[in-house]
């Protein structure tokens, strides 16, 4: 009875790590997908989760939620992110 107890806790803290991991995970996709940083000073933009945003003052970042924007504002795509 105790044993079976212990297994029923296991697999339900696995199903929670699973599903938090998952609902992190999903954040994570849609907030790194829909929004996008311009550089000013370069006049390049990237998703938010390039490694060249981390490396951009704050003073140069602009925020976008919309490619088209960004391009119609005069950025251009990054080459390595490729948003």
């Amino acid at each position: 009875m105790m044993k079976n107890m212990l297994n029923v806790i296991r697999r339900n803290r696995y199903i929670y790590s699973l599903f938090i991991f998952l609902t992190v995970m999903a954040i994570a996709v849609v907030a790194y997908a829909g929004s996008y940083v311009a550089n000013r000073r370069s006049g390049i933009f990237h998703y938010s989760g390039c490694r060249y945003v981390y490396r951009m003052s704050e003073r140069n970042k602009e925020y976008y939620s919309d490619r088209e924007d960004c391009i119609d504002d005069g950025y251009r795509p990054c080459k390595v992110c490729r948003p």
